[in-house]
């Protein structure tokens, strides 16, 4: 069979604890990890390329672009993944990334304040390392950066351009503006009481009107005013210097349990923000919602103005890097090729974390043998995942006792059918 090497930039910046820390949790639950996501991702490459090229660059170079992308598949089929994956290159070009899980409990669509609470709340700069703390929220990415301004420029420019400049950018709503401009002041003076009451207003959750008076707000963060809230999110990021946003919602296939009162105001916001994006109030913004594919059959039909922004023409590729839809499905992998990939990549990384354990000529054989016999034997259902287990099950098996394995090893695996029945396919 043919086998593609992983590609090395996969890896950077991953360290041997981080490669291990992968494995671990993949030989435990067959999943693909939150962090890592892409030194382990098979398949959909040339869209993420294509993201990268066509639109992240240009909106970090130009910090005008904005664009909607919306990628279906099915449950299990790798949606989060994906998302998980654009995050990390996202970060890669120095962008901020919010990435937000959408559910009708949790997080629905329909209700604009708590959408803006969550991506708030996920808001996410770039990691040093594979190992750092992610900063996450946007008191904690507010303070980062006035902060590291201060550490370049020094304490008195920064006060200064915050008085001066800041305080007049052309932000959306008056009220958030001024709210981010007290809070940054805060962080500078050391105000602990200023920047909680200031923080919990950024953050969307509950300010009372003498609090907000206080500091002359006068405006106040409901479902009328999220959405003009988190566009001027956006663009107060932008003044502070982060080359783009990633915006990432994440459907967590349940959507079409709700009413079509509620679907209708999901395809109300979602065409909203289409609008939005590229033009002057939303510079330099990636957004992309992840759904699954009866989103497209059942919500978009029920709102013709949405369908009409997202029907396309064509299959997202290279080639026609302009296409609303993203769809995974059309991303497919033949057995042999994909256990062949995400084996060798797993490999590579088993060598990382463990280097003065591997023989790689003799596992790169032995991993070639599973992949074949995973191609030819296993159910469709949750192959995968299976396949994953068993691989790293069997590198840890080979620290102790390296050889050349044979089919019959193979087949005695424990349990190699047994645990397929139900299982759903993550990547």
């Amino acid at each position: 069979m043919t086998q593609s090497k992983p590609q090395m930039d996969d890896l950077a910046g991953l360290s041997a604890r981080g490669a291990r820390s992968i494995v671990e949790r993949m030989g435990e639950t067959g999943q693909p990890p939150e962090r890592g996501a892409l030194a382990v991702n098979v398949g959909t490459e040339e869209v993420l390329e294509v993201l990268r090229q066509e639109y992240l660059i240009p909106i970090r170079e130009d910090g005008r672009n904005s664009s909607f992308k919306l990628v279906q598949a099915t449950f299990g089929g790798g949606k989060t993944h994906f998302l998980h994956c654009l995050r990390e290159i996202g970060w890669r070009e120095g962008f901020l990334v919010s990435l937000v899980g959408i559910s009708p409990q949790e997080c629905p669509f329909d209700d604009t304040l708590r959408v803006y609470q969550a991506v708030a709340k996920q808001l996410e700069l770039p990691p040093t390392d594979d190992s750092a703390q992610a900063v996450r929220g946007v008191e904690a990415v507010l303070a980062r950066l006035v902060l590291e301004k201060v550490a370049s420029s020094g304490e008195k420019a920064v006060r200064t351009w915050l008085t001066t400049e800041f305080r007049r950018a052309p932000i959306e709503s008056h009220a958030l503006r001024r709210a981010v401009y007290l809070f940054l002041l805060a962080v500078l003076d050391g105000d602990d009481a200023t920047e909680e009451i200031l923080a919990a207003y950024l953050r969307g959750d509950h300010v009372s009107a003498a609090e907000r008076g206080q500091f002359q707000l006068r405006e106040e963060l409901d479902s009328k005013s999220a959405f003009r809230f988190l566009r001027s999110l956006i663009q107060v990021m932008r003044e502070l210097g982060v080359p783009g946003l990633i915006l990432l919602f994440d459907e967590m296939d349940r959507v079409m349990s709700l009413s079509v009162k509620r679907r209708k105001a999901i395809g109300d916001n979602l065409r909203q923000m289409i609008d939005h994006c590229g033009q002057a109030t939303l510079p330099a913004l990636l957004w992309v919602y992840a759904v699954p594919p009866e989103f497209m059959t059942t919500v978009v039909p029920e709102y013709p103005a949405l369908e009409q922004r997202l029907r396309g023409a064509g299959r997202f590729s290279l080639a026609s890097p302009l296409e609303p839809v993203i769809d995974l499905e059309a991303l497919p992998l033949e057995p042999e090729e994909f256990f062949g990939r995400i084996g060798q990549k797993l490999l590579q990384l088993f060598q990382l974390g463990r280097p003065e354990t591997i023989d790689m000529d003799l596992q790169t054989q032995n991993v070639a043998l599973l992949a074949d016999h995973m191609a030819l034997n296993a159910l469709e259902s949750g192959s995968r995942r299976i396949f994953v287990k068993r691989l790293v099950h069997m590198l840890h098996g080979q620290i102790h006792d390296p050889k050349l394995l044979k089919p019959e090893d193979l087949e005695r695996m424990e349990g190699f059918d047994d645990e397929l029945e139900g299982e759903e396919d993550l990547f």
